[in-house]
């Protein structure tokens, strides 16, 4: 694989197969995952606070229990918000065709 840059392209030619890539292309695609990821911080701390008011909300803690009891209480909406928060982040995830095949030769 052999990469170069010129006049504001990313040049990558791997075997049969060359690809250019605009350098304006990369910096959006760095900023839309940059902004994707502060949205999923969001949604993960937002689903964590509903769930720990949500059950918090019809009583107390109870009293004299162990300490796993608490920490189990307490971290249970913390374990549920970030599986949803990880599971909406599979499946929105869904880069360009043209990162994804930039993606590709990378790799190897």
């Amino acid at each position: 694989m052999k990469w170069s840059y010129t006049n504001g392209k990313l040049n990558v030619s791997s075997d049969d197969v060359d690809q250019q890539f605009t350098l304006q292309e990369l910096i959006e695609e760095a900023s839309r995952h940059q902004a994707y990821r502060k949205k999923i911080v969001a949604l993960f701390l937002v689903i964590s606070l509903i769930l720990f008011f949500m059950q918090s909300y019809g009583g107390d803690i109870p009293l004299n229990a162990s300490i796993y009891f608490y920490v189990g209480y307490l971290s249970t909406p913390f374990f549920i918000s970030g599986f949803i928060s990880s599971v909406c982040y599979v499946l929105m995830r869904k880069p360009p065709k043209q990162v994804r095949r930039l993606n590709k030769y990378f790799k190897d």
